[in-house]
């Protein structure tokens, strides 16, 4: 996941969704999950975040988001190939 801030805010199931907010009163980012066994570690997606999917979602209905993949396998070598290039 991308732009997420890790917090120890109290965050119990039901209230996700709510605001995390700093020592101002700012909202930060909004509450989305936390891990119970890791001590309550929970996570936020920023506030800037959360205003994008929602100006996409009343605009466009749906959320339409890219990403690059890739993978990887060990190949033998023709050693001709191997021979050539040193």
């Amino acid at each position: 996941m991308d732009a997420i801030i890790q917090t120890d805010a109290a965050l119990n199931p039901g209230n996700s969704g709510g605001p995390l907010v700093d020592s101002r009163g700012e909202v930060i980012g909004v509450n989305t999950a936390v891990i119970l066994p890791a001590q309550g570690l929970a996570f936020a997606v920023p506030v800037n975040t959360a205003r994008d999917v929602a100006a996409q979602l009343i605009r466009n209905g749906r959320i339409r988001r890219s990403f690059v993949g890739f993978g990887g396998q060990t190949v033998p070598l023709v050693r001709q190939v191997v021979r050539y290039y040193s």
